[in-house]
């Protein structure tokens, strides 16, 4: 079930000045009800923001060579083969591998530990798809690069090759890699891989996908995903060099970018490095948005417990001289308290948080709840999915009990406010835009996703009325079953149908509520003035100034009840204004960063922003219609819109199991 937001506050007794009649009270920002030594405890460390990989890698270069013990990761995908360093030159490698950082580390005594997710059955059918998973690159495809590459009797073939497809030297490089690493050649270096269990799963889901297809639910129980990405380096040697991060930077090529989001960097690589994008071929690979975490202090504890246990359930065949007996056991003598934040460094109140069916763990699901009700000014959102249509309920139903509560204290102030920025990308797959419809209609901007929203008014419209004559209501009920053959080019609109019997809700709904709603998307534009899209990878969440969330997760039911995924959720006095200042400022422009994001600052920002974003999408329609055109986009964020209609895989089943179509990072 979606959480009970009653059970995550936590209640107490409060002394009330019998003069003044009040109370002394803060905010619940964290999750008070399960901090305890075991579980998820909230403690004071040094927390650290870098916004994209080209920032976020080089200090994890740094921090994992200065390493003395031991270098944990955990991976979804793992690219030997991606330039982790600072990168120079526009052909590979432009800078050290991820592959030969561990290597290297590994060679100097360090014990290297690398858990990788690996579905059985689908692994090498998944790594070949999403060009990261082992297997993705294995000794035939190699010969055949090779092959292709030096065909002198068709240099059409061998130009194409070069121009799409991996160099021989670097295939090489990560085939040579992950034989040498699943074989045991290269001492203290160890490699397990884990696949998610369906069983967990499902129990983990039950009473969440009401409304959810059969082909929604097939997905999340045929492939869940373990889906986090944190490292921790010298746990077992607590002091300077211990360091954790948490974030949600894949260690594949296709995720390093600059905040500058180039049009066409060649530091991002070709297309043949990465997942192509399918709408620019011929340039590099498509710009990323995401950020990281790092992390000194009490926080190890729960990094290395998320960490340990997985790595004691993870499969071995890989690991050809496991270390002997439970790494669980092993770090048991350590606890929290002997990791402490650096001297004089500032403190930021802190809570690690998951997504882990095999720990019945939804303590990511849980915070976003509790956060979101707490929320009094504003609400910033970068998401790569943003479907999690309850989440959009979640908010509305606790702005409505905000402005009942308002309307009974005295003399009935009026109600601030509340000013919800998102930012997410078009969904990269026409199975996703059902479920991001449903959850952008629900905050009143269904028109975003035009095609589709004109099919679900279509179908409202032909709904039967109560004082509709009988001949009124015939001429309704075939005109519905003939629409399919009207919308998405003979795509049947199963789906748009079941969007269509949700309740509608219009700007004046969320007026009524005070929650003034802009959704976009991000741009960046060329010296020729064509334009492509930045995707948004991220996975972050600030509200009011006074908390945030980073990590893995999604706002989708797969990242929420599904996959395994880890979060860091924080309250703090500066370090929530410090992020979100930098943010806007990178992405909309330092004129519009928010300043104090108080009072008429945010309701100016909120609508300078919309009217930036419309101005910058009317640029990129141009430079569409115009190659040659001359308009500029202000710097990178542009209002939402996706062009495509329904996918006809509806209709939602309302008792049915549990999943989405996702099958990968990648692909979904």
């Amino acid at each position: 079930m979606p959480p009970d937001i009653n059970k995550l506050f936590r209640t107490g007794e409060f002394h009330i000045d019998e003069l003044s009649r009040e109370a002394n009270i803060s905010k619940q920002w964290l999750l008070e009800n399960i901090n305890n030594p075991w579980d998820h405890p909230i403690s004071a460390n040094h927390l650290d923001f870098f916004v994209c990989a080209s920032n976020a890698f080089p200090k994890i270069v740094a921090d994992i060579q200065a390493a003395k013990e031991t270098v944990d990761l955990v991976c979804w995908g793992f690219d030997p083969g991606m330039e982790i360093g600072k990168r120079q030159g526009g052909t590979w490698p432009r800078g050290l591998t991820y592959g030969d950082l561990l290597s290297q580390v590994a060679a100097k005594g360090v014990i290297v530990r690398l858990m990788v997710w690996y579905p059985a059955g689908v692994g090498k059918e998944l790594g070949l798809m999403a060009n990261n998973l082992p297997g993705y690159t294995n000794k035939s495809d190699l010969e055949r690069v090779v092959r292709a590459f030096n065909d002198k009797d068709d240099p059409d073939l061998a130009n194409y090759y070069r121009a799409f497809h991996q160099t021989p030297e670097r295939a090489k490089h990560c085939v040579d890699w992950w034989e040498k690493a699943m074989t045991g050649k290269m001492p203290n270096l160890h490699v397990r891989h884990r696949c998610q269990s369906a069983d967990s799963v499902e129990q983990s889901m039950k009473g969440e996908t009401k409304g959810y297809t059969s082909i929604e639910i097939a997905g999340l129980k045929r492939v869940p995903t373990h889906h986090q990405k944190p490292i921790l380096i010298d746990y077992e040697l607590p002091g300077p060099t211990s360091v954790g991060y948490v974030m949600g930077l894949n260690s594949t090529t296709d995720y390093w970018d600059t905040p500058e989001h180039i049009y066409d960097d060649p530091l991002r690589g070709y297309q043949w490095e990465g997942t192509s994008d399918s709408a620019n071929l011929s340039l590099r690979l498509k710009p990323y948005r995401d950020y990281a975490i790092r992390v000194q202090g009490p926080a190890l504890f729960c990094l290395n417990r998320n960490f340990s246990t997985a790595w004691d359930r993870a499969a071995k065949e890989w690991d050809t001289t496991p270390s002997a007996g439970s790494l669980s056991a092993l770090r048991a003598r350590f606890k929290g308290d002997q990791f402490a934040p650096p001297a004089g460094a500032d403190k930021h109140i802190s809570q690690i948080i998951r997504t882990q069916p095999e720990e019945k763990d939804k303590t990511i699901q849980d915070a976003y709840w509790l956060a979101t009700s707490q929320a009094r000014s504003y609400i910033y959102i970068e998401n790569q999915y943003f479907q999690h249509t309850p989440w959009a309920e979640h908010l509305k139903a606790m702005r409505l009990k905000y402005a009942k509560g308002m309307a009974k204290a005295p003399g009935k102030p009026s109600i601030p406010n509340l000013y919800v920025f998102i930012l997410i990308p078009e969904p990269e797959k026409g199975g996703m835009v059902p479920r991001t419809y449903d959850t952008v209609a629900e905050l009143g901007e269904g028109a975003s996703i035009k095609k589709y929203d004109d099919g679900v008014k279509s179908y409202r419209d032909m709904q039967p009325k109560a004082d509709d004559s009988f001949f009124e209501k015939l001429v309704k009920s075939r005109a519905q079953s003939d629409l399919g053959t009207q919308i998405g080019n003979r795509i049947g609109a199963g789906d748009v149908l079941d969007s269509a019997n949700r309740p509608p809700v219009s700007a004046a709904d969320l007026e009524a509520l005070g929650i003034k709603v802009l959704i976009g998307k991000l741009y960046t534009q060329g010296g020729t003035g064509k334009c492509r899209e930045i995707y948004i990878h991220s996975k972050l969440m600030i509200i009011d100034d006074a908390f945030f969330t980073l990590g893995s997760a999604n706002l989708n039911l797969r990242s929420m009840a599904g996959d395994s995924e880890i979060n860091i959720a924080c309250m703090d006095k500066t370090l929530p204004r410090t992020m979100r200042q930098k943010v806007w400022a990178n992405l909309a422009g330092g004129e519009l960063d928010g300043g104090d994001a108080t009072g008429t600052k945010l309701e100016d920002t909120h609508g300078d922003w919309s009217k930036k974003m419309k101005k910058n999408a009317a640029v990129i329609d141009k430079a569409a219609k115009n190659s040659n055109g001359i308009d500029r986009l202000d710097n990178h964020i542009v209002k939402f819109s996706d062009s495509r209609g329904g996918t006809g895989f509806g209709v939602r089943l309302a008792q049915a199991p549990a999943a989405t179509t996702e099958t990968g990072e990648a692909t979904a």
